[in-house]
């Protein structure tokens, strides 16, 4: 029995953990923050000299962006309603005229049923790489035929029945919607909005 004390007793001091000095721990903590900074410096310079490495610590340049050229080029509709008085004309946000779709499909059937037929052929926003990521409709500059949702008089039906709603007692006679591409550009110094129509869809309201 005491020989086996003696033995476990042995056998402890024989396997006891060594633990490092002070100094030691400070120099090796010091040795794995340098390994670590050194190690962010080479991944940077990897990802902007050869590729981005995953996981990702820096943004992608979006080479197909449309800012490409110092300049944001975005689409917007505008519905102008137009009554039997020639010179009454109302802007109403198409929100307001889709109000009974949620939010993101007003915007879905703003820029596909409002807008005029697609060209791929000669694109009137964005590149095209670009065109679904910011919801641009892709048509020829100067188009005026409605798209084939609008010629259907289901849909004219409904929206003479929701203009009605909007502007009960009036009569409404067409249904303008005017695409104007905004333009902006920011040199540093200053910030400038130029506006051009793309484009004319008349929609006839009034039977």
């Amino acid at each position: 029995m005491g020989y086996d004390a003696g033995r476990a007793a042995q056998l402890l001091v024989t396997f006891r953990p060594v633990v490092p000095s002070r100094a030691r721990r400070r120099a090796l903590v010091r040795a794995l923050f340098l390994v670590v900074v050194l190690a962010l410096v080479a991944q940077a310079l990897y990802a902007y000299a050869v590729e981005e490495p995953y996981p990702s610590f820096v943004f992608p340049s979006f080479s197909g962006a449309p800012d490409d050229e110092g300049a944001v080029r975005v689409l917007r509709p505008h519905l102008l309603v137009h009554f039997t008085d020639p010179s009454r004309v109302i802007e109403v946000p198409y929100q307001q005229l889709l109000s009974p779709a949620p939010g993101v499909a007003a915007d879905a059937i703003a820029y596909t049923v409002f807008a005029p037929p697609v060209s791929d052929t000669h694109p009137g926003s964005v590149p095209g790489q670009f065109r679904l990521f910011l919801e641009q409709p892709s048509f020829e500059r100067g188009a005026w035929t409605p798209s084939t949702e609008l010629r259907d008089q289901r849909t004219r039906a409904w929206l003479r029945s929701r203009l009605l709603q909007l502007f009960p007692g009036q009569h409404v006679r067409t249904l303008e919607i005017r695409w104007d591409r905004y333009r902006y550009v920011n040199d540093s110094t200053s910030f400038t909005e130029p506006v051009t129509t793309q484009a004319r869809l008349r929609v006839p309201i009034d039977g």
